[in-house]
């Protein structure tokens, strides 16, 4: 749906609306989108869902009246009202707050009825609980109870929801839908993300939740592009979005992601999928707060400048999946058993090396039996704990390229980070090097173990220093997860990569094949930069498709 014929009968249900109104005492008003709303209009508080935290509710309730409060729970969301309702209301009594009320609103008849206008009319806090967003904006949408509730906002009264109560408030919300699905179809309802017409008390924000435990960037980066001016508001569990028309402001435990696309731009050729460049994120942590309109004093970069040194092999592929591909380099299937080893090297060599982690070896013979079957092509495999000096003195100068596969010990970066790492870097400048699933960021400047929640590190092979790939991008934590390893590195280009796909790197560009987007985090100018938060400000990130190509 258009905007303007959103925004057109909307405006004629509140109209219709206004005699409602009126009997509570209360007035009217369309507000403009967050970016410019009036003064004096109230707060909207999104919570990222999870268990209710009381330490969360009671800075909630510090925005009204705090235990003085009135406070109106809206369970209309709840599949099972008869049993949220009373124990929400107990909560809010538990948290010492007797002006809490129960809202009979189950229904869209119930969203005509004066009593639950004069509830809303009253409340210093409305409170929506989790549940169905789809169900909680079919029974409020165009109603006077709609109508009360922007006119209590515009009065002052906090507007927060957890969940899918905290989804439904901007011009258009999330219904349904994975961000793989969300990359890989757009808003196609085949599988893709569903959006459906929502609420309007901030026009200018699209809102989702259970944000870092879901994976859910990649569609909140497609909700976002719908429309022109549109933030997007990712928020984790137990955590809350403060969200005023100023800017937005972080309570809780975890993090907020802000998505801004307005200086991003579009591929002109990006096939079904959804790809973008140059989109701003801001990932926030608790205390962090960010203006929705900044001076240029607060885009300072808080990290060096950082020196783009040029590779020193001759080509990298670096894929998220551990297992050879099976799809070539034009993205169609490849022939069962083998690899496309002009993907990975771009001639096929006469002899390759397989360096793998102790636990990595049954993945590695099966890279061997693939190559081998590939072409005439003798090949090795060397695990780490068996890796000396000796031997790569006798194999490097003879073989054409190398696989490097790692296990969940990182056990080929721990044994690649003394005399074995230099020769294999001395050697890098005549091969090809592939570095598979966990062994993504070897080549790299700073090897991160794989599945690291805590950054432990350890050197790299530094043949790529400017680059930090890291694998399955689109799992729960692993956007916090790239932000911390880029940050922990001095800047590094962040490469998130699918469990489908892999990038090739040669010549100063980067390629992607396979299936699935790949996103580029550049770090190197972020504004804030705090990777125990962790927080960043100011991240500029790309997303490319399948055969999608970028200059370094």
């Amino acid at each position: 749906m258009e905007v303007k014929a959103q925004l057109k009968s909307f405006n004629t249900a509140l109209f219709l609306a206004f005699n409602f109104m009126c009997a509570c005492g209360a007035t009217l008003a369309w507000h403009s989108p967050v970016m410019a709303a009036t003064p004096g209009s109230g707060v909207l508080v999104a919570v990222g869902g999870g268990s209710e935290d009381p330490a969360l509710i009671r800075e909630i309730l510090d925005l009204a009246k705090g235990k003085a409060s009135k406070v109106a729970i809206v369970n209309t969301a709840s599949s099972e009202p008869a049993k949220s309702g009373p124990i929400y209301l107990k909560f809010f009594q538990t948290l010492g707050v007797p002006g809490a009320t129960l809202v009979p609103l189950l229904t869209r008849e119930q969203a005509y009825e004066p009593a639950v206008l004069e509830q809303l009319s009253a409340a210093d806090l409305i409170y929506f609980t989790g549940g169905n967003q789809i169900r909680l904006a079919q029974i409020l949408a165009e109603t006077p109870a709609h109508g009360a509730i922007l006119a209590a906002w515009q009065r002052g009264a906090v507007i927060a929801g957890t969940s899918a109560g905290a989804m439904v408030w901007g011009p258009e919300y999330l219904a349904a839908g994975t961000s793989a699905g969300a990359l890989l179809k757009g808003t196609s309802k085949d599988g893709g993300l569903d959006l459906k017409p929502g609420l309007g008390l901030l026009p200018g924000v699209v809102v989702d939740t259970h944000f870092g435990r879901e994976g859910r960037l990649g569609r909140l980066l497609v909700a976002s592009a719908q429309q022109p001016g549109l933030a997007g508001v990712g928020v984790d569990e137990r955590t809350a979005a403060l969200i005023t028309a100023e800017g937005v402001r972080v309570i809780g435990d975890g993090h907020v992601t802000v998505v801004d696309l307005e200086k991003a731009t579009y591929p002109a050729h990006q096939g079904t999928g959804f790809s973008v460049r140059d989109a701003s994120l801001h990932l926030l942590s608790a205390g962090d707060t960010l203006r929705w309109h900044r001076d240029e004093s607060e885009h300072r970069p808080m990290l060096p400048p950082r020196n783009r040194e040029p590779m020193a092999l001759g080509s990298l592929w670096l894929q998220g999946g551990e297992e050879p591909p099976k799809w070539t380099g034009s993205g169609r299937p490849g022939v069962p058993g083998t690899v496309d080893t002009g993907l990975l090297f771009g001639r096929l060599p006469e002899e390759i090396l397989i360096l793998c982690g102790d636990g990595a070896t049954a993945v590695a013979q099966r890279w061997q039996a693939a190559l081998q079957a590939s072409g005439r092509t003798t090949v090795r495999v060397l695990p780490a704990g068996q890796l000396s000096a000796v031997q790569l003195q006798r194999y490097l100068p003879i073989a054409g390229g190398i696989v490097l596969v790692d296990d969940a010990n990182a056990s080929l970066a721990r044994a690649l980070g003394g005399d074995q790492g230099r020769l294999v870097r001395q050697a890098a400048n005549h091969l090809a090097l592939a570095a598979v699933g966990g062994a993504v960021p070897i080549p790299g400047e700073t090897a991160v173990r794989p599945g690291s929640t805590t950054g432990e590190l350890f050197p790299g092979l530094r043949v790529a220093p400017n680059l930090l790939p890291t694998q399955d991008m689109w799992t729960p934590g692993s956007f916090d997860r790239l932000v911390v390893d880029a940050l922990l590195s001095g800047g590094s280009l962040g490469i998130g990569l699918g469990g489908a796909n892999g990038v090739k790197v040669s010549g100063g560009s980067l390629r992607v094949a396979g299936e699935g987007p790949v996103i580029l985090l550049e770090t190197d100018k972020v504004s804030l930069a705090n990777p125990a938060g962790p927080s960043a400000r100011d991240l500029i990130m790309h997303v490319l498709g399948p055969g999608e190509e970028i200059s370094l």
